[in-house]
């Protein structure tokens, strides 16, 4: 069978094909969705996150799955970086969560919600453009400036920077120390503790350690992940959560994760496999070839 990958960030591509010829399959690399018209076999897109370059590979997306079996679902690659939008299909996984498009809402919210409260922009990862709201005072000067001037907000990749003019996101803040990621591969998973920066109650890129063994814990936060893949249609898919008493709350979703990855999380396990993170891909395949992708 053959594979046709379009990686935008230039770091998987080389990796999914190589695990694809132990697996049997014949790879190739390529720059544009058009590339697969007429072809067959399986499909694999990273697309990029700069939102120029992110709105050509949507549209590379549903080229290939014109003919293609895709291992990314059409609602991950066309919510990548749209928060709200995600919060209008999932919101009632989330933590309570309010989105307005004018002031005045926005204002009455302000003025009977508990605080600590948490401000987002659709785009940025990594708790780029996450911002904590300790009190009335300063969550109102926040809204404000957001319906006014607007607030400059980065993009995870490219340097892109934007403004944040029209819309407000605002989430119910949970105390944590732990931000949960769970990936799906096919029905295989992976689970990682992203711990928060030392000064703020975000979780910080590169702080994370993989969980190493089920635990009742690990299989409360599977048994959720599970019902939230189900739910949402995905087979490859990154899920942010946390945990509030004995209930998980969704945070969003992502297709971007880093692999190889830092610390010891390449040797944390891929569980109901026998297999490590680093062999992300191989497992990748070896789901495909169980069904997972039906």
């Amino acid at each position: 069978m053959n594979l046709w990958v379009l990686d935008e960030r230039e770091v998987w591509w080389r990796a999914i094909i190589d695990a694809g010829a132990r697996h049997g399959y014949q790879g190739k690399r390529i720059r544009s969705g058009r590339e697969t018209q007429g072809q067959s076999g399986i499909g694999f897109i990273r697309p990029h996150a700069d939102p120029k370059r992110l709105k050509i590979n949507i549209v590379d997306y549903h080229e290939m799955a014109n003919s293609l079996l895709m291992i990314q679902d059409a609602d991950q690659v066309e919510l990548y970086e749209e928060k709200s939008k995600q919060f209008f299909l999932w919101g009632d996984l989330m933590p309570t969560t309010w989105h307005f498009e004018s002031l005045e809402p926005a204002m009455e919210l302000l003025q009977a919600c508990d605080y600590p409260i948490v401000s987002k922009a659709d785009v940025g990862a990594s708790s780029v453009n996450v911002r904590i709201l300790a009190d009335r005072k300063s969550a109102e000067k926040h809204v404000r400036q957001i319906f006014g001037p607007g607030i400059p907000v980065n993009h995870c990749a490219g340097g892109a920077k934007s403004l944040q003019h029209d819309y407000v996101l605002l989430q119910r803040f949970i105390p944590h120390q732990i931000t949960w990621r769970v990936n799906a591969i096919g029905n295989a998973r992976a689970v990682f503790l992203r711990y928060c920066y030392p000064d703020r109650p975000v979780a910080q890129t590169g702080n994370v350690e993989p969980a190493m063994e089920m635990t009742p814990e690990i299989e409360s936060l599977l048994e959720y992940s599970d019902r939230v893949f189900e739910r949402i249609g995905s087979k490859w898919c990154a899920l942010d959560i946390l945990k509030e008493g004995d209930d998980w709350k969704l945070l969003e979703t992502s297709l971007a994760w880093p692999w190889p990855s830092p610390g010891k999380c390449n040797e944390g396990p891929i569980f109901r496999t026998e297999r490590l993170w680093i062999e992300m891909f191989d497992v990748m395949f070896e789901e495909f070839q169980r069904g997972a992708w039906g």
